[in-house]
């Protein structure tokens, strides 16, 4: 009786697991914030003290010491989540799935340490666009200088025509060559024959690995001035010969044409897998209805693969303001490459890699990322508003 009177609520262990749960997440985040703040600490004292009077244990020592009491609480929070009882109703599931699944996490651990190492680790060269950057100084030793780089940069004149140029060439390039792979996806499924199917595969994915040296070198042949297959050919025709390498109206068109001959068969493997795994009973309901071959495509395969559609888009609408950097790097000459093939990713080359100037174009390729970052968000925000489905 009196154990039918109590409420599910006053049961004192769950209310105990999750105050435990309460305090192991609240040491993580402490940790974190130590680790992250000593980091930052370590890292600002270094270029305002600058190498010549830098000494660890005036300035050093503090920041070391936070990390490490950091790194610390990391570590016995963990152990305790993993050893304590009054964490084993959370920790036991994940510890069976840890046992259960340890040859597939143990397969994905070069990967993240791939991506840790080569992806992350990098990252903190981004303050060199706050920085003067002096060789013999190195990266943590520079002194700071605020914003002065972004406020070089866009004082420029040629600024504006970098930037709106790399938009044109972004936009125009995705509003052109985005359709073409689910069209040809879409193409290909109709195909009857499974054999001539596979065939008209491989030959639009063997262009995907030509690398754009060899694409430059295949155009060079084909269209150069003096010795291009074309122009000879045009040239004993009696017809004037085409200069599409070097004219910058045709640059544009060369762009696109290379891009979608390149690149639109590789893009169709994600957009025939997604067609691939659509119910063939669906098709055939719609036959006894009437719909014929057009009317299946538009109501059953697109439907099917819009979630595939419109992550595909979100992505590239993420990469407007980053352009092909190999593809224009290889096609620009020298009577393109100041004017229409002029994008922020060419110009962070000339200046770092060419002209040496390391911080200021780390402080471009910043800008860039973070326009990226603000067009990913937000075309995700759009898509998802506007069909229900997001990339996340």
């Amino acid at each position: 009786m009196q154990a039918s009177l109590s409420s599910p609520g006053t049961n004192p262990a769950p209310t105990q697991a999750r105050k435990a749960l309460n305090v192991f997440k609240g040491l993580l985040a402490l940790s974190l914030l130590l680790i992250i703040g000593g980091a930052v600490w370590y890292v600002a004292i270094t270029g305002i003290v600058g190498n010549k009077n830098w000494d660890f244990m005036t300035y050093g020592l503090g920041p070391a010491v936070t990390c490490a009491a950091g790194a610390l609480l990391l570590l016995g929070s963990l152990v305790a989540y993993f050893t304590m009882p009054v964490f084993r109703p959370t920790a036991a599931p994940l510890m069976r799935d840890l046992n259960r699944d340890k040859y597939l996490y143990l397969l994905i651990l070069p990967g993240i340490l791939v991506v840790f190492i080569f992806s992350y680790m990098p990252m903190y060269g981004i303050i060199l666009a706050f920085k003067d950057y002096k060789i013999k100084s190195g990266i943590m030793f520079s002194s700071w200088c605020g914003m002065e780089h972004f406020n070089r940069f866009f004082g420029r004149a040629i600024a504006s025509s970098i930037i709106g140029n790399t938009l044109f060439i972004g936009i125009t390039q995705l509003l052109i060559t985005f359709p073409i792979p689910i069209i040809l996806a879409l193409l290909l499924n109709e195909l009857k024959s499974t054999r001539y199917r596979k065939v008209v595969q491989t030959i639009i994915y063997l262009p995907h690995f030509v690398s754009w040296v060899i694409m430059y070198s295949l155009l060079f042949s084909l269209f150069s001035i003096t010795s291009g297959l074309v122009n000879k050919l045009l040239m004993s025709l009696g017809l004037s010969s085409i200069n599409m390498l070097s004219d910058p109206n045709m640059f544009y068109g060369m762009l696109y044409g290379t891009s979608i001959w390149k690149e639109a068969g590789w893009g169709t493997i994600i957009y025939m897998a997604a067609i691939a795994g659509v119910d063939q009973e669906m098709y055939e309901a719609a036959y006894l209805d009437g719909a014929n071959r057009f009317q299946q495509c538009i109501h059953i395969t697109l439907p099917a693969i819009a979630f595939s559609v419109t992550t595909m888009l979100i992505l590239n609408v993420g990469s407007v303001m980053g352009a092909n950097f190999d593809q224009i790097m290889n096609l620009r000459t020298e009577a393109t490459k100041t004017t229409v093939a002029q994008v922020i990713d060419t110009y962070v080359y000339d200046m770092g890699v060419s002209k040496g100037e390391y911080d200021l174009s780390t402080a471009i390729g910043l800008f860039q990322q973070i326009v990226n970052c603000i067009l990913l968000f937000a075309s995700n925000f759009v898509v998802k508003k506007m069909s229900g489905e997001g990339f996340f």
